[in-house]
């Protein structure tokens, strides 16, 4: 996959006509099962191991993880911030799960902000917007 430099240098170098170059692979959102069975492979960790840190129901967690069912706004939060990702990868697997990513106006999303960026974990992320009555 390209570097967003990598993609503004093609862009600009293209002729003003021609962009087919959009219909290529880095513009690509990959399915979301594939993106997050991705993403706990490069932890280590299984589907396993995902649902039951999130504390889901296992036939619900294994149709999420699956493509069966539809993760929700909550979850994808939840799972980036056990998956320890930063903001812009927390930003990446919600507009890959079709949800609004985070905006830190948002009194919840601003909390969440400030657990992602200080590594804090899943359970005191809770302890926060239980706190905030978020």
């Amino acid at each position: 996959m390209k570097s967003t430099q990598q993609l503004l240098q093609q862009i600009r170098s293209r002729e003003a006509e021609d962009m087919s170059f959009l219909r290529g692979p880095d513009y690509a959102c990959p399915p979301m099962p594939i993106y997050i069975n991705g993403l706990l492979a490069e932890r280590g960790l299984t589907t396993k191991d995902a649902i039951r840190d999130l504390g889901l129901d296992k036939s619900y967690g294994y149709q999420l993880f699956n493509g069966t069912r539809r993760p929700t706004r909550a979850l994808l939060i939840r799972l980036a911030v056990l998956l320890e990702l930063d903001l812009a990868g927390t930003n990446r697997l919600l507009q890959i799960g079709g949800k609004p990513p985070l905006y830190p106006r948002v009194r919840e999303d601003a909390a969440v902000i400030f657990a992602i960026d200080r590594h804090l974990p899943l359970e005191q992320l809770d302890a926060m917007l239980e706190d905030a009555d978020e």
